[in-house]
């Protein structure tokens, strides 16, 4: 993992982040998200308590770590994971990956209110084409249920950033499998919670345990969490995090074509307008941030 190139790691975990979305899909109708997530990082943890060792894997239980990866693993996976599956109940793949991509103007709006930093005009009209291509997404013909699952996940998107905050706060020592592990580790005690709540409103669980539901939770707990996050945080501290960026939001270009692939989606003039201008809005966005960085 250390040798990789962390350009090939930023372009592997790109099709890890896409590929988990449309597996996440064809898990929505067998069982409960939170259950699933919750599972998923259980499976997670115990993977990465024997990658790891003894000695790396109680580091993460260190005061220093603990509750610094208890609030990226609660914000990060447990509660927008969550929120994400469940609009997928009500939207597809393509829609949660282009409406993704508005993460990038909650990045602008925090960092001008927290970090007193204005945009610049590029990022004003990136931000722009993106809120265009999410806005043509959301109006595409869908009706009011694919609506309510692009609105569930341009509201929760905001976590993320709060999620990043707390990563960049954990120790330099961590490993990007250690990080990867805390963030599966700590998103479990809230989604326990999470979990319960549910059970006292909604009653029983949904938990078909049908070869579709175990296949598709072992392979999100290899491409998601184990591959895909570990490989996401060696890339970032190896290469220009905006690079990085760049290249990991062009996922929902093969979110689509897997999409397609499985039947999951079908193809529109108006979806790929929606595509194009999204994640062409999150390149000028992230690009200008680069140039704005190397000449401050």
């Amino acid at each position: 993992m250390s040798k990789m190139s962390p350009l090939l790691a930023i372009w592997i975990s790109c099709f890890c982040t896409a590929s988990n979305v449309v597996i996440s899909k064809v898990a929505t109708p067998y069982v409960t998200s939170a259950l699933f997530l919750l599972s998923a990082c259980f499976i997670a943890s115990v993977v990465f308590r024997f990658v790891l060792g003894k000695t790396a894997w109680r580091r993460l239980l260190d005061k220093d770590v603990r509750w610094k990866a208890l609030g990226m693993g609660t914000f990060g996976t447990a509660l927008t994971m969550t929120v994400f599956m469940v609009a997928l109940n009500y939207t597809t793949p393509v829609n949660s990956a282009i409406d993704n991509q508005f993460e990038i103007i909650y990045s602008l709006i925090l960092s001008a209110l927290i970090l007193k930093e204005r945009p610049t005009w590029k990022q004003i009209g990136g931000s722009l084409l993106i809120l265009l291509g999410v806005i043509l997404i959301v109006l595409q013909g869908g009706g009011y249920v694919q609506a309510k699952g692009d609105f569930m996940i341009l509201g929760s998107l905001w976590m993320f950033q709060v999620s990043h905050i707390f990563a960049k706060k954990l120790p330099a020592d961590l490993s990007a499998a250690q990080i990867a592990a805390a963030r599966a580790l700590y998103a479990m005690p809230a989604l326990v919670v999470l979990l319960v709540a549910l059970y006292l409103i909604q009653g029983p669980f949904l938990f078909n345990a049908t070869p579709v539901l175990w296949g598709t939770l072992l392979g999100s707990v290899a491409v998601n969490y184990v591959c895909g996050n570990t490989l996401w945080y060696h890339a970032i501290r190896n290469m220009d995090l905006s690079k990085a960026t760049a290249i990991i939001l062009s996922y929902p270009v093969i979110t689509f074509v897997l999409s397609v692939l499985l039947k999951q989606d079908t193809i529109s003039v108006s979806k790929l307008i929606g595509m194009v201008l999204a994640v062409g809005g999150a390149y000028i966005v992230t690009l200008s941030a680069k140039k704005q960085g190397a000449n401050a």
